[in-house]
């Protein structure tokens, strides 16, 4: 091993592989122009080369034929050159990534195959982002290329993006559009992911007349994660939701509220008004930045110390008389509800008198004044005519209060063992004895997703 002394002056390091240089066009040069404007997505407009202009760089181009409605100056990052000519009339593979010339342009699309597929020399291609399924003669379509680095790539050789969010099985829900706007989500899995942002989809759902509906290739950006938010069992007027219709979720708002959990829905698409049961609407959310967002609009009951009605809100909710539960913080007691009737309320604190609970002489009912954020209306009576099951997630009545358990396993007898995650401890109750858990959210009663119940960090 030589000495680290005669390698004092070590030899020039090798020149790191410098980044292409951006393509320089000259004028007749035979471009194509990717304007970066809406409606132009996945286009590519045949032109050439006029003029250059160095600060700040760009080309004056000349359009192929008339009636282009871009400008004629342009910045250098949207031209490249014109591919290389392929074989025309070769009809493309199925779900092969094609380009369709409609209206003065190269259209990116997917060649479509099977019974969508055109025939007679002419070739069916799918737009996802509009979902338009158009033919076209074999001559207007050609293989799609990438310019890349100063080579061209085909999207075979190029592979599906890594940051692709849905994998083959993934549950989704695909939007259902008219127009521009979304009116409804249907259920679907995915199939398999095309290139960069579509991805063909095979939906879980039939239409209305019994029919399969068929396989179809979307945008990215109409697809979204199966919701597993918590849904409500009480809605309020105005509350925006989606309906459950016709094998999808339609979006649309409560207009009225009627016994026995039954709601006047109003499809936003189409204004039309149907009484639904709660069992068929959930609150609308919406998929934005990778994350769920409601919309429906802030509730005074999440917000109580925000708002200058604050008192107002807590006495009118909490009015003398009216039966509450509540909860406490102390060891020993979390996930447990005790029932009382509110007497008053004062200084940010409700006294409350409850049913079971007795004060030291073991006859007088306890009172104790309560802070507001421990106290909630008592839950909803939801018949539960068919029987609990494994894993639902109930209150159990135990020890003078209702406890936060799950069925961890249905017995013969209506009889059921629950477990109580806060003390890892496993009972049986008869099924009088149980009551389906929910939780008073935003002034709302809520019921959790199967998920959250199993698995508690979601």
């Amino acid at each position: 091993m030589r000495s680290p002394r005669l390698r004092r002056n070590p030899p020039p390091a090798t020149a790191a592989a410098a980044a292409p240089a951006p393509h320089q066009f000259r004028p007749g040069d035979l471009v194509e122009v990717l304007p970066d404007e809406p409606g132009y997505r996945g286009a590519h407009f045949p032109a050439s080369v006029t003029a250059s202009h160095a600060n700040p760089r760009g080309y004056t181009v000349a359009y192929d034929g008339s009636g282009c409605p871009l400008g004629e100056v342009v910045a250098a990052s949207q031209l490249r050159p014109r591919p290389p000519d392929a074989p025309r009339g070769v009809p493309p593979a199925e779900h092969a990534v094609v380009d369709a010339f409609k209206g003065g342009a190269w259209w990116v699309g997917v060649a479509l195959g099977g019974g969508r597929a055109a025939a007679g020399g002419r070739v069916a291609v799918c737009f996802p982002e509009t979902r338009e399924v158009v033919e076209f003669d074999a001559a207007d379509v050609r293989p799609h290329l990438e310019w890349v680095a100063g080579e061209w790539l085909s999207p075979e050789n190029m592979g599906i993006s890594k940051t692709m969010p849905y994998k083959k099985g993934t549950q989704v829900e695909v939007a259902k559009l008219e127009g521009n706007s979304v009116v409804a989500w249907f259920s679907a899995a995915v199939e398999k992911a095309i290139w960069k942002s579509s991805l063909l989809v095979d939906y879980n759902c039939s239409n209305n007349d019994g029919s399969v509906l068929p396989k179809e290739i979307v945008d990215l950006k109409h697809i979204r994660p199966r919701p597993q938010h918590a849904s409500a069992i009480i809605f309020c007027i105005n509350d925006e939701v989606e309906g459950f219709q016709g094998n999808g979720w339609w979006l649309g708002v409560i207009t009225d509220v009627h016994p026995e959990f039954r709601y006047t829905f109003k499809a936003a698409h189409s204004g039309k008004e149907i009484q639904l049961d709660q069992k068929a609407l959930r609150l609308r959310y919406d998929w934005t930045h990778d994350q769920w967002q409601q919309v429906t609009q802030m509730i005074p009951g999440l917000f109580y110390m925000l708002l200058p009605t604050f008192h107002n809100n807590v006495t009118k909710k909490f009015a003398k008389g009216s039966k509450v539960e509540v909860t406490s913080n102390d060891d020993g007691f979390h996930g447990a509800w005790f029932q009382g009737t509110a007497l008053k309320y004062v200084n940010n604190k409700i006294l409350v008198e409850y049913d079971a609970l007795k004060a030291d002489d073991e006859i007088t009912p306890l009172t104790e004044a309560i802070e507001v954020q421990h106290v909630r209306p008592c839950p909803p009576d939801i018949p539960v005519t068919s029987g609990f099951n494994l894993l639902d997630e109930v209150d159990a009545c135990w020890n003078d209060g209702w406890w936060v358990g799950v069925i961890s396993k249905v017995n013969s007898g209506d009889r059921y063992m629950v477990y109580f995650r806060s003390s890892t401890e496993e009972t049986e109750f008869g099924h009088e004895q149980l009551r389906l858990h929910c939780d008073w959210v935003g002034g709302r009663w809520m019921r959790a997703s199967l998920v959250c119940c199993i698995f508690p960090e979601f």
